[in-house]
């Protein structure tokens, strides 16, 4: 099997599906008021990492997490030069179920509607799906993790698990993939490096995992190596 066909036969098997949406953004206090917005929007901005959040806007119980969510945001704890919060409704209620949203002290996220439910079905995997719903995307706009809440905001546990998780995405966006020794380079140190963790000689780190399947192996030293032979 020659190079370029193997590169294409690991493509295949390692491809996942990117994510994004472009809405205008339709919250007289958020700073991009009326700009056509998403996740790659941010991302091209410089928050790689996307905190999207489901609900309708003349539903109480959505309103309460979402201004839960935009005061964290406000007061950085999650470092928000990295990480975006998109508020993504349906339409629900009107001018008055938007209204009742954004004219809530503080909450000054980007927030867009999905009137057609396109959005909550490649998110959510149905435009019925329930509601109070967070998905993040991360630096690729890969759907990395989804949370599904209850209650009128989020307890110690769900928002503990929840920065952790956008800590895990703005962390992995800081690294070099591949850089197995930090200087900076890819290069046939690294392979060695690699080779090393994939027979259980050395310890696993996210910079070895070349298709990001959670694992290191054969698949991915052949990816490092394609990866250096091509650059």
């Amino acid at each position: 099997m020659t190079i370029n066909k193997l590169y294409l036969f690991i493509l295949f098997f390692s491809f996942t599906f990117s994510l994004d949406y472009e809405l205008e953004d339709v919250n007289t206090t958020s700073e991009t008021y009326q700009e056509i917005i998403g996740p790659s929007y941010f991302s091209d901005q410089g928050q790689h990492i996307s905190i999207n959040y489901f609900g309708w806007e003349n539903w109480g119980g959505w309103r309460s997490i979402f201004v839960q969510l935009c005061n964290l945001s406000n007061t950085n704890t999650w470092n928000t030069d990295e990480a975006a919060l998109i508020g993504v409704g349906v339409g629900a209620g009107g001018d008055s179920g938007l209204n009742g949203i954004i004219n809530i002290e503080g909450v000054n996220a980007p927030f867009v509607q999905d009137v057609t439910g396109e959005i909550w079905e490649d998110f959510l995997g149905s435009s019925d799906a329930p509601r109070k719903q967070v998905v993040l995307l991360d630096k690729d706009l890969n759907h990395r993790f989804q949370f599904q809440y209850d209650g009128a905001e989020l307890n110690e546990f769900e928002l503990n698990e929840l920065l952790d998780s956008i800590q895990i995405l703005i962390n992995e966006a800081n690294l070099i993939l591949g850089d197995l020794n930090n200087d900076q380079l890819v290069d046939v140190l690294d392979i060695i490096l690699l080779v090393n963790i994939a027979l259980g000689d050395s310890e696993f780190t996210l910079i070895g995992d070349m298709n990001n399947d959670g694992g290191i192996n054969i698949l991915d030293v052949v990816l490092l190596t394609i990866h250096i032979l091509t650059n």
